[in-house]
């Protein structure tokens, strides 16, 4: 039995995972952060990236415990009132995330060229 490519695994790539005590910080978690950022709620990062409340804020603790500062800080109050800030280390994580990601990127760009040229091929 084969099993067909996804958009996502039809090509070579990389995802870059970094290990923290007993946690993990990936591309989804800083996404998640990002995304509480730009839209100063968890509920509503949640929502643009088709999450559960409960699975958002799950992964936000998860990060969160990789820390001793906060990355981020919440306000109860609703709707009007309340929300989520991304503190200034919650920023320099992103960012420090993401250049680091790109930079890995960048170098891996020679193997992943050969890795597509000699994947075995849709049957």
């Amino acid at each position: 039995m084969t099993s067909k490519s996804t958009p996502d695994t039809a090509r070579p790539g990389l995802r870059t995972k970094v290990f923290v005590r007993d946690d993990m910080i990936g591309g989804g978690k800083i996404d998640l952060l990002a995304m509480v950022d730009r839209e100063g709620s968890i509920s509503g990062a949640a929502r643009a990236m088709d999450l559960t409340y409960r699975r958002a804020h799950f992964l936000l603790e998860t990060l969160q415990r990789c820390f001793e500062e906060p990355l981020f800080e919440t306000t109860r109050g609703g709707a009007s009132a309340g929300g989520a800030k991304v503190t200034e280390l919650g920023r320099e994580l992103i960012t420090r995330y993401q250049s680091t990601s790109q930079a890995i990127d960048a170098v891996s760009v020679d193997l992943l060229t050969w890795l597509e040229w000699h994947q075995r091929q849709e049957e």
